[in-house]
């Protein structure tokens, strides 16, 4: 079955002439529906096997759509133009019947209106034109694409609603109550952005209905562009952008080698034929690179684990060795719907920094389970920003019954309000898993970390250790993705900055990822030279430091510091040059302050303490750098 879904203004139609003898019966007067979320669609060959299991998974498809772009109107279109083998008419109408039938059923209850079928028809349409206005979908019995990362088999949907404090009391809520939830008495920034993501988890999230700020930013500040000589959703970067993605991997790598992982890299390709790759795939399916070498099916590397597990599988290790630990800084492919794409924050192509831990017993897993708990919550404070991020969870209800105690106490050492789901019986290979949010500008939340408890996989792909009885042992495993997305990364950091824009404040990258954090202003060429020595005694000092050499105004000069979200500024006169005392200007107040060197040193290394530091990306005089975009 395939599918095109096309956000609406309208669509009218006419049917003018019958294309089937065994055409519907229908009057031939206009009809129009506004407001709808219109789905042409075309019935194959393939779906005469199993017409229900197809009908089925084109409704959640349907469904899944409707509440991403809030609608509440579906009219179903039959387009047999959109598949090169149709199936018959008779299975055509079959399982259009059951999708419409299924629709009808929905709670909350949707507008249903199929066109007719069998016929040759005029309409007009007037698509929205958001993001997420044109989407196509292709459905088999098999494959259970409808939604790729989310298909939940019967049994597992989420049934049960925790809210929890930061002091780990919990609130059992459902979707028409949670706005009651006394917990929303709590004041602060972390319970305003943990009562959007409760409502984005049980209302839908808002979606991008206007372009994402971040995609201004990254490109006034010479980060990211779009490559249209390349496939949709991956992205070039430029020597600010990549200083950013240098440093937050090596900010990863410093917290995998504190936490005790070696490093390890895998190919970028996999054979399909491989069963543990074909198990591995069974949760992106068609959303994969994949291309022919001769006979062999080739795919490139997906958001899962092709690599990691494999290689553990060929090491030799036991209880003494436990927990061991891994960690993988792996580009990954993820072949999203074009009209999913937005920016950094939904791409084709992204690099995972992909961290795990094989463990013994329970005991030895809930131990390093929190351990990287508070290396996500570190990573969050420092990389995106304090009080606008939350904790989700997801779960299986017996996991939880068992372990709630343990959970509660987590959250509440950890002092993060949370929302958590659960389910009766487990949908994918984790029994718990978390989920580190940034809620960004347009309400919408992101997902930057995850660490999550695997009981499955470890005998799934035959993962042992040699036990104290001598016998080999399945591991217990904890996935952590630090950054599920270095590019949703940087677009969460870029979106938190848009927060302080709209709160009235100038945004700004965080200190220790500004590109430049000092810029020095010379008030005439004279002066360069010694700009030039004081910018070597900042360098000494890991303080990025670029000089404005222009022949320009000093008011020019200033304003495109700030443009350029440069932290401090200092304009150099000669005064400066013999008192040593400078005029700094503080890009987050916009106040200027008399500090001599050893003290301006001192505020901005007291700012990025313990946190990387590389050298500048570009040439330290703005005359020699060249424009990223005209």
């Amino acid at each position: 079955m395939k599918i095109l879904l096309i956000h609406s203004d309208f669509i009218e139609w006419e049917p003018r002439k019958k294309a089937l003898a065994s055409a519907e019966k229908v009057g031939k007067k206009p009809v129009k529906v506004r407001d709808a979320l219109v789905v042409f669609s075309s019935v194959e060959k393939r779906d005469s096997k199993s017409p229900n299991a197809v009908a089925g998974r084109t409704v959640d498809a349907i469904k899944e759509t409707a509440k991403q772009v809030k609608a509440k109107r579906i009219v179903l279109y039959p387009y047999v133009h959109l598949s090169q083998e149709p199936s018959d008419p008779g299975t055509a109408l079959k399982v259009l019947d059951a999708v419409e039938s299924g629709l009808k059923s929905t709670k909350p209850t949707l507008f249903v209106k199929r066109a007719p079928f069998g016929w040759y028809k005029s309409f007009n349409i007037k698509c929205k034109g958001h993001p997420l206005s044109e989407l196509s979908r292709e459905i088999t019995a098999e494959s259970g694409a409808a939604k790729p990362a989310k298909d939940r088999k019967k049994g597992s949907e989420f049934h049960k609603f925790v809210i929890v404090d930061s002091k780990g009391k919990e609130h059992v809520v459902t979707r028409k109550n949670w706005k009651k939830c006394p917990i929303w008495k709590n004041k602060g920034e972390q319970y305003e952005r943990l009562r959007i993501f409760v409502g984005n988890e049980l209302e839908g999230n808002p979606g991008e209905r206007d372009k994402p700020k971040h995609i201004e930013y990254m490109k006034r500040l010479e980060l990211v562009d779009y490559c249209p000589e390349s496939d949709v959703g991956h992205f070039k970067w430029f020597p600010k952008g990549l200083l950013i993605k240098d440093l937050i991997l090596m900010f990863q790598e410093k917290l995998a080698r504190e936490y005790g992982a070696f490093k390890i890299q895998n190919p970028l390709m996999y054979r399909t034929s491989v069963s543990d790759i074909q198990k591995l795939m069974g949760e992106f399916k068609e959303k994969d690179y994949r291309w022919k070498e001769g006979n062999e099916e080739l795919v490139l590397r997906f958001a899962s684990d092709p690599g990691a597990f494999p290689y553990m599988q060929k090491l030799n290790f036991s209880h003494k060795n436990m927990p061991v630990k891994e960690y993988e800084e792996a580009i990954c492919f993820r072949k999203e719907q074009k009209g999913e794409l937005s920016g950094l924050r939904r791409v084709r192509n992204f690099v995972m920094t992909d961290l795990h831990a094989f463990c013994t017993d329970t005991k030895q897993t809930k131990e390093e389970f929190a351990k990287l708990c508070f290396k996500c919550q570190d990573l969050m404070n420092n990389i995106i920003t304090k009080g606008r991020w939350v904790l989700g969870w997801e779960g299986v209800e017996d996991f939880y019954r068992k372990h709630k105690k343990w959970i509660l106490g987590l959250i509440k050492d950890m002092g993060v309000p949370s929302f958590i789901k659960l389910m009766p019986e487990r949908s994918h290979y984790y029994s718990l898993k978390n989920e580190y949010q940034s809620i960004e500008a347009d309400g919408a939340n992101s997902q930057i970390s995850t660490v999550q408890f695997d009981v499955v996989n470890g005998e799934r792909f035959r993962i042992t250790y040699k036990g104290k009885d001598n016998r080999n042992h399945n591991c217990i495993i904890i996935h952590c993705s630090t950054f599920g997305s270095i590019e949703r990364t940087l677009c969460s950091i870029l979106e938190n900055a848009a927060i302080d824009e709209k709160e009235k404040k100038n945004p700004m990258l965080p200190l220790w990822l500004s590109p430049t954090q000092i810029r020095l202003l010379p008030m005439n060429e004279e002066l360069i030279g010694y700009c030039e020595q004081l910018a070597d005694r900042f360098e000494e000092q890991q303080i990025r430091t670029d000089i404005d050499d222009r022949i320009e105004s000093i008011s020019r000069k200033v304003r495109d510091a700030e443009m350029e979200w440069v932290p401090f500024s200092i304009v150099i006169g000669k005064k400066e040059k013999i008192s040593e005392e400078f005029p700094v200007r503080f890009r987050l107040d916009g106040k200027v302050k008399k500090m001599f060197f050893d003290d301006i040193a001192k505020e901005i290394k007291s700012k990025t303490a313990d946190l990387p530091w590389k050298p500048l990306p570009l040439d330290r005089h703005l005359t020699k750098r060249p424009v990223f975009f005209g």
